[in-house]
């Protein structure tokens, strides 16, 4: 080992290590471009030079000026790190506080507690932490942090935050588990869990997704969904299942491949699933497409609806101008104009102009409109039969 008993400068030259390991008792001065030949451990770096340590570097804070940069080869251990250009280390990290003005790239390991890069941090590694701020881009391989702010885009296989705020693109290729997650552009995730997210334009999941609130501005996209609530602006298309405590709103269309389960559910344009279900109303601005029908204690079609499928419900309201096929409530409503299948009601009332096609049997009371088209006479029955679903 080659010690110095008090500041060494580095001007433009090459140190060597008896050793393989240079100890400087006060401060690193670096001018121009120095390079370290071995391990360097100091109090203090500092200067306007370029720095290049071959081996490990160990220092309590390390300080370069006048876009500076700084590479280590080995390990990099401190309290406190600022470059204005770039930084790049081979093996692992541990910094405190880390301020880069450029690049950032981690080949090891990295814990920081608290970094701040300007343009783009890059780690082939793990990089665990508190709080990370990207102006530019994050490239990792994984993820360990509690707030994570990136102004331009976000890449990672794997990820496990508190909050997440992106301005432009999110891409999670393995897992992801983040408690609040806000992005302005778009999002894809492979499969993971969420607490709270946020998307302005298009959020994917590639695998299966947990969730508490999603709220998509344009197209959401899953494989399957188990959650609380989803707001989606435009189109919501799930392959398999989607599953909800709470409600569901989309202000265009939804096509879900398999069961739709919510608390309320709410389709300003079509509704596509092989089987609805809600705890409390469905309510369907144009059509709805099933293969085994629709359940709720409220159903509603807008005007000039369609249904493909049953309606199971207490109340069931039809908007004039619809095509529905069998409705199954305690209470049945239906607009001028429309089509509808078989009606099995304990009260049924029957607009203008409508067209019964198959039977109408009612417990209490019916009432038919002017130029309704039966093809068979209303029959008041004792008890009806039971719903598909």
């Amino acid at each position: 080992m080659s010690v110095v008993d008090g500041d060494l400068l580095i001007d433009g030259g090459t140190v060597g290590a008896d050793g393989g390991t240079v100890e400087v008792k006060g401060a690193v001065v670096v001018r121009h471009r120095g390079v370290v030949k071995g391990n360097l451990k100091a109090e203090d770096i500092k200067g306007d030079g370029t720095l290049t340590i071959e081996g490990d570097l160990e220092a309590e804070d390390i300080h370069l000026d006048d876009g500076a940069s700084l590479e280590v080869g080995g390990n990099l251990n401190s309290e406190s790190v600022d470059i204005p250009r770039s930084l790049k280390v081979g093996g692992k990290s541990k910094i405190e506080d880390l301020r880069v003005g450029g690049e950032a790239e981690f080949v090891g390991d990295a814990e920081v507690e608290d970094a701040h890069v300007g343009g783009v941090l890059r780690a082939a590694g793990k990089i665990t932490g508190e709080d990370v701020m990207v102006g530019g881009t994050i490239e990792v391989k994984e993820m360990k942090c509690e707030d994570v702010k990136v102004g331009g885009t976000l890449k990672a296989e794997r990820i496990e935050a508190e909050d997440v705020k992106v301005g432009g693109t999110v891409a999670i290729t393995v897992e992801a588990t983040i408690e609040d997650l806000d992005v302005g552009g778009t999002a894809r995730v492979a499969k993971g869990t969420l607490q709270d997210a946020r998307v302005g334009g298009t959020m994917e999941s590639e695998g299966p997704l947990k969730f508490e609130d999603l709220d998509v501005g344009g197209k959401l996209r899953l494989d399957s969904g188990i959650g609380k609530s989803v707001r989606v602006g435009g189109v919501l298309e799930v392959q398999h299942d989607l599953t909800l405590s709470d409600r569901l709103t989309v202000g265009g269309e939804a096509r879900v491949g398999g069961k739709l389960e919510a608390g309320s559910i709410d389709v300003g344009g079509d509704l596509q699933a092989d089987v609805v279900r809600a705890h409390d109303a469905v309510k369907v601005g144009r059509s709805m497409v099933t293969g085994k029908g629709v359940k709720a204690p409220f159903v509603s079609v807008g005007r000039h609806g369609r249904v493909t499928g049953p309606m199971v419900g207490e109340k069931i309201r039809i908007e004039s101008g619809s095509s529905v096929e069998d409705v199954y409530a305690e209470d049945v409503r239906v607009g001028e104009s429309c089509s509808v299948g078989s009606i099995y009601a304990s009260n049924a009332e029957v607009g203008d102009s409508c067209r019964i096609a198959g039977r109408l049997l009612y417990t209490n009371d019916v009432r038919i409109g002017r130029n309704v088209h039966l093809s068979s006479q209303p029959e008041k029955v004792s008890s009806l039969p039971g719903p598909p679903l």
